[in-house]
């Protein structure tokens, strides 16, 4: 495996906006789960219950609203509950710290904007470990860096019937010119090594290579034992990794 080169973050973005570059940044998760744990989030009660929205003290008995699938849906800021226009009616809602509420949704699964181009979900092991503190292998400071030393290098054993169905799929998604795979590792965040795809294309708008990043993660699920996970960055010329995939690595699918 080879070392990345540093990567220059801004924490003073709002946490909708860091969600966004967590996707494709790996550098930017400590940034979000940080920001998490000190923000205040919005979470969405039965109606009436918080009629006029009033940034009241949390009630751990407030009837909170899920989805379907038990899934607790938050927000990073009450505007973001109508996004897309998805909810077209107006919704009662109530402020809480961050940390206070995953305290007390441990054990669920939450959806961080839901209805956003760009959202996050939180699975339960993910949470217990930002309440523990463990998902934060790094030294905190007050500057605006962290260095961060990962490895990134040629998987031992390749997902022989995950490519086969990534190739399929990626010749029906015209943007899509290449695809690498990689096999990466953080000492300060990563329990062990996982797989990484850089997928270069030819969009640059954040949504439409979120949409592409969405059907990639829906392929890889069946693949994947429990508790393993993938990344999945955009592949662009003096971008993250792209030393290693364009000088050291091969592609699994060209156009």
């Amino acid at each position: 495996m080879t070392q990345s080169t540093e990567t220059t973050i801004n924490k003073n973005l709002p946490l909708a906006d860091i969600i966004e570059k967590a996707g494709t940044i790996p550098e930017y998760r400590a940034v979000f789960y940080e920001k998490f744990l000190k923000n205040d989030i919005y979470v969405l009660v039965k109606k009436g219950y918080n009629e006029n929205n009033e940034a009241t003290s949390f009630n751990a008995n407030a009837p909170i609203i899920t989805f379907e699938n038990q899934q607790i849906p938050v927000f990073t800021d009450a505007k973001h509950i109508y996004d897309q226009g998805v909810i077209q009616d107006e919704m009662s809602y109530m402020k809480v710290n961050g940390r206070s509420f995953l305290e007390l949704a441990m054990g669920h699964h939450i959806i961080i904007n839901p209805f956003s181009k760009v959202y996050k979900e939180l699975v339960p092991n993910e949470i217990a470990d930002m309440l523990n503190g463990s998902i934060f292998n790094v030294v905190k400071d007050n500057v605006a860096h962290i260095h961060m030393e990962v490895l990134i290098g040629k998987p031992e054993t390749e997902p022989q019937a995950l490519l086969a169905d990534l190739k399929t799929t990626f010749t029906s998604i015209p943007t899509i010119s290449s695809a690498y795979l990689g096999w990466m590792f953080n000492e300060r965040i990563d329990q062990k090594p996982h797989y990484i795809f850089a997928v270069e294309c030819e969009t640059k708008n954040a949504a439409e290579f979120k949409e592409i990043a969405d059907v990639i993660s829906n392929l890889c699920k069946p693949h994947l034992k429990k508790q393993e996970y993938i990344d999945i960055i955009r592949l662009e010329k003096n971008g993250n990794f792209s030393d290693y995939f364009y000088n050291q690595d091969q592609p699994f699918y060209t156009k």
